[in-house]
């Protein structure tokens, strides 16, 4: 085999681990996380902290810091309403939670442009 050869594939290789590396270090925290049944997951990944409510149940996740996860048990009932809350209370969003399912769902933005995904 040529030296050139040799060159070529270890600069093929080191591309393609750096590329693979720069796609782990931009995805979100909890988009390596998949949904379980009976868990809901609330991940700040804005830059403030954030809070999940469910009114109907009179209870809220602890505070969530910017760039961590929370994880709770929450089953019997089908659905419950989520309401998504900044630090301050100041509210984000809110969807339908089914406990049959689990979610989890990201803050993300900074506090004057704050919003979430599902996933």
């Amino acid at each position: 085999m040529s030296p050139n050869g040799t060159m070529a594939r270890r600069l093929a290789t080191a591309a393609a681990l750096g590329a693979a590396s720069l796609a782990a270090a931009l995805a979100p925290a909890g988009a390596a996380q998949a949904a379980t049944p009976g868990q809901f997951t609330l991940c700040s990944d804005g830059y403030y902290s954030s809070y999940a409510e469910f009114p109907d149940r009179h209870f809220a996740t602890t505070i969530v810091n910017p760039g961590t996860c929370a994880t709770i048990g929450v089953s019997g009932r089908s659905k419950d309403l989520v309401v998504l809350h900044q630090a301050n209370g100041a509210v984000i969003g809110g969807f339908s939670f089914d406990d049959a399912t689990g979610t989890g769902v990201s803050t993300t933005g900074n506090a004057w442009s704050a919003g979430y995904y599902r996933w």
